[in-house]
């Protein structure tokens, strides 16, 4: 533990003179996350261009540090001791929106609920159904994240991303291989900086009709009252996640303040005070208890953070 405080102490001092960079020592990430779970990392840095973004990785793999992306705090699990390491926020230039046509830019920090506002202002319409989606662009197009039968890697035509090596370059939508909540820019390393959605002119009228219609489904069929990551387990093929759990009688099974939710089976909610480490006991014994009882390999859709 003292050779990383070391390390990061150098890395601090590299990133002193940066005059676009925000840093907060040692945060709390149950602050940042939706879960409302998890110890300290070493930093929360946010940076606002991509010369301070690359500084920032650069000092931190320089000294061996890590270093992650973190977006609105959804689909990821800190433990309660932590993360080693520095979590970048992206703001400043990567949260900004502007319209080409009927196509909108964004940055990668953009939360996904501005960008829904963003296109119905400007009447564009085919991204309702991310109404009330707790994430960012980058975020959403590194997952594919959908609901409702729409996803977001319909509508990209491209992407900027920065590689592993610090290379910048745009991508097609058609060569992210889009999936089920998966593209090929889910790796470690990649940074998603900004993305191109192709929408198309709507009524303001019908948009804000289809948004009303997707936060009531939303608010009828999820746990919004408490604090969750959304759904746990990808949906296996030809089967939903949350039927599969329901039918081994594990709806409303509690663990100290975490329960898997009586409303949908496949969200682990947070009752007020829970622990990460009671999460992740309920994530594992379900996980478990299908495979042994259904043969059914649960593959898990949040991400957790070592």
């Amino acid at each position: 533990m003292d050779s990383l405080f070391s390390k990061w102490q150098k890395v601090i001092n590299q990133l002193g003179n940066l005059p676009h960079v925000s840093i907060v020592l040692e945060p709390e990430m149950k602050n940042f996350t939706t879960w409302k779970v998890g110890g300290k990392a070493l930093a929360l840095i946010e940076v606002r261009n991509e010369d301070d973004l690359d500084q920032v990785i650069f000092s931190c793999e320089k000294e061996g540090i890590k270093w992650k992306i973190l977006g609105r705090g959804s689909n990821i699990l800190v433990r309660d001791d932590g993360f080693p390491g520095v979590v970048i926020k992206l703001g400043g230039e990567f949260s900004e929106l502007k319209r080409e046509g009927n196509s909108i830019e964004g940055g990668g920090g953009v939360p996904l609920s501005r960008l829904v506002s963003f296109a119905l202002r400007e009447s564009l319409g085919g991204m309702e159904f991310l109404v009330g989606v707790p994430g960012t662009i980058g975020g959403a197009v590194r997952i594919n994240a959908g609901c409702f039968g729409g996803n977001v890697g319909s509508l990209v035509r491209e992407v900027e991303i920065r590689e592993e090596s610090g290379e910048r370059k745009w991508l097609k939508g058609s060569d992210l291989a889009f999936s089920y909540r998966y593209s090929n820019l889910k790796k470690e390393g990649i940074v998603i900086l900004r993305a191109i959605f192709n929408l198309v002119g709507e009524d303001r009228k019908i948009s804000e009709e289809k948004i009303k219609r997707f936060s009531s489904l939303r608010r009828e069929k999820q746990p919004l009252e408490w604090p969750s990551a959304g759904s746990v387990f990808l949906n296996p093929c030809g089967y939903s996640a949350a039927r599969i759990i329901e039918e081994m009688g594990f709806k409303g099974l509690r663990l100290g303040r975490a329960q898997v939710s009586p409303r949908h089976s496949n969200f682990i909610i947070n009752l007020g005070g829970a622990k990460s480490r009671e999460i992740e006991y309920l994530i594992n014994w379900v996980h478990k208890e299908v495979y042994t009882h259904k043969g059914i390999w649960l593959e898990k859709e949040i991400e957790l953070w070592l």
